[in-house]
């Protein structure tokens, strides 16, 4: 799979921003009108209605950028494919249907996002729109948290038949709340999860976005952007903690550590001391309110941990017994429990067996190491980019064994993996697609 390159032309004018906008709209449509979505009740499937699109877009230009490291993706997809001859009933293969619509609408966003030509689609224009899905995540938790447990009835629940709503997973899908229950009697809290199903959506998703919250902050144009994104990333601390997602907290930090010594190596003195500043107000917030007593409450109080173990051990017992080909889809264990549910990474083993997780997982750390090249004096590439592009696929590698990422945090993985890609190849332009 050798990449279709051609020359690149001497530089023109950039072109009008109505073409940057429309060559921008699987980002626009995925991620800043997820609240729209998330109303209709329809947020679970707007990637794979996605998918149908991308595969037309990339259909349509004359060559096709498949970078090599790729076919590990490739090989994970057909992998899913193979695992497919295991599905036992009419469940499994809904569900094996609908998560293989989202690993396919993720791979061809990869591919849409790495073939789009830099000046239709700036580096920096991606960085904001990611940053303001980051933002939106931030108003649903503070929603969740002010206006608790409030549910309603959204368009497409009202479509489905009864019948299909007694499967939890399907109600799951097409339900709306700004919350989820209350966790502990000695404090109000109840886990925001707006606009998300989840409340874990929520925090893997939060802290999948901050990294492109923070190359937006690193990169604004103007003091008044900076500080607001700033004041926005403070008050975030607040869903965070109430979240009660310890998986949300291990990856940010997770997240914020590497890139502080990634920074630390790189000598980048301005970057290191922002970390620092910001690590010393959260210290403060912890001992000065609420927060840092909630933190403790709920790392002495696993009230999911027996459950998460029940299903790992299941997960693991499935595994034994069809290590290859996996069963296609997690495993109904009980009432409306599965085994492969609470984990990408125990959803693929117990789904694809063995040889889907090496295929999925070997894709992610190549993306990783292709993003952690430095780029050579003088390239035109974005390194600032590259660099929060790499966090972000390591918050990912980290958020594997506890969090599911279908389907926000693969398509921001995605994303994050093809920007930095194409920076890398920045000094090459794609052919025109055949549309424009």
């Amino acid at each position: 799979m050798a990449p279709d390159l051609v020359a690149s032309p001497p530089a023109t004018a950039p072109p009008p921003r109505r073409r940057r906008v429309g060559n921008a709209w699987p980002l626009i449509v995925l991620f800043p009108m997820l609240p729209v979505w998330w109303v209709l009740g329809v947020s679970g499937f707007v990637l794979s209605a996605c998918a149908v699109v991308l595969l037309g877009a990339l259909l349509l230009r004359r060559r096709l950028l498949v970078p090599r490291g790729f076919g590990l993706y490739l090989v994970f997809l057909l992998w899913c494919a193979f695992s497919a001859t295991k599905l036992a009933s009419a469940r499994q293969a809904f569900s094996a249907g609908y998560r293989g619509s989202l690993y396919l609408g993720a791979g061809l966003l990869f591919l849409y996002i790495l073939n789009a030509s830099r000046d239709e689609l700036p580096p920096d224009r991606i960085v904001r729109i990611m940053a303001s899905f980051f933002v939106l995540t931030v108003i649903g938790g503070v929603i969740g948290m002010i206006v608790p447990n409030i549910s309603f009835t959204t368009v497409a629940r009202g479509l489905v038949p009864p019948s299909v709503l007694a499967d939890q997973f399907v109600a799951d899908l097409v339900s709306a709340s700004t919350s989820s229950g209350r966790a502990f009697a000695a404090y109000p809290i109840y886990r925001p999860k707006a606009p998300f199903i989840y409340a874990n959506e929520w925090g893997a998703a939060y802290a999948m976005s901050l990294p492109f919250a923070l190359c937006a902050i690193a990169k604004a144009r103007t003091k008044a952007s900076r500080d607001a994104l700033l004041i926005v990333a403070l008050i975030s601390v607040f869903p965070l903690v109430f979240s009660l997602n310890r998986g949300a907290w291990l990856s940010a930090a997770a997240g914020v550590l590497y890139a502080t010594i990634r920074l630390a190596r790189d000598r980048n003195g301005q970057l290191l001391r922002v970390v620092a500043v910001g690590s010393m107000i959260l210290g403060v917030l912890f001992f000065v309110t609420p927060l840092g007593e909630i933190v403790m409450t709920r790392l002495h109080n696993g009230y999911g941990d027996a459950h998460r173990a029940e299903l790992y051990s299941e997960s693991i017992t499935l595994v034994r017994a069809s290590p290859v080909l996996g069963y296609g889809a997690p495993v109904l264990i009980e009432g409306n429990l599965s085994a492969g549910t609470h984990g990408q990474l125990w959803t693929i083993l117990v789904s694809q067996g063995l040889p889907g997780l090496l295929a999925f997982t070997g894709w992610l750390l190549w993306a990783l190491w292709r993003a952690s090249r430095r780029l050579p004096p003088g390239h035109p590439g974005d390194p600032v980019v590259r660099f929060w592009c790499e966090v972000t696929i390591f918050v990912a590698l980290i958020q594997m064994p506890y969090y599911d990422l279908l389907p926000w945090g693969l398509s921001i993985a995605m994303v994050a993996a093809a920007v930095a890609w194409r920076e890398d190849l920045a000094f090459v332009r794609l052919a025109p697609s055949a549309t424009g």
